[in-house]
């Protein structure tokens, strides 16, 4: 995946991207996610919390709605509502700035969606390449989620950067 990868991106991104995932430095953190983030169309000022907020609010309306949207065979109907269950508990989660202890949950919300949306489709080999060939946008915000641990034992702060540049994708997808 990373020798496609950067046909699609900059190589001071896939760097940006390793030093996010591997630095305790604030100001490393903040200026790599910005980095990151610029893959998305973001300019978004992390440390703003009204921005945050308007943020959170955009991405729980706009992955709502993705999710009602969503067109599934019955079976996986009881899923879609599982996940509705679990975004509600994970945004009131993030709006106390509890972000360090719901890293998991954002995982499994985002691979739960894209199941939704992709079918059993998204847990290929393959998919990664499919998506970049599709819709290379999307492609390379699955690339980032791919990228990401599976848990964790970061700060709140690198926690909140690292989710916030999914969310503002998905808020504004």
């Amino acid at each position: 995946m990373n020798d496609l990868i950067r046909d699609f991106i900059e190589k001071d991104v896939i760097d940006s991207l390793d030093l996010l995932l591997d630095s305790s430095d604030n100001a490393e953190i903040s200026k790599s996610a910005s980095i990151v983030a610029s893959l998305f169309g973001s300019d978004f000022d992390i440390s703003s919390d009204e921005s945050t907020k308007k943020l959170i609010t955009s991405f729980k309306k706009n992955l709502t709605l993705l999710i009602q949207k969503t067109w599934v065979d019955h079976s996986d109907f009881s899923l879609k509502e599982e996940i509705l269950v679990k975004l509600e508990k994970y945004c009131a989660s993030i709006e106390e700035n509890k972000w360090a202890e719901v890293f998991g949950s954002f995982t499994k919300i985002l691979a739960d969606v894209i199941y939704l949306m992709f079918g059993s489709m998204a847990k290929s080999p393959d998919f990664a390449e499919y998506a970049l060939r599709i819709d290379p946008e999307f492609g390379i915000f699955w690339w980032y989620v791919n990228s990401l641990p599976e848990s964790n034992d970061w700060s709140n702060e690198k926690n909140k950067a690292v989710m916030l540049i999914a969310m503002y994708f998905l808020a504004n997808y």
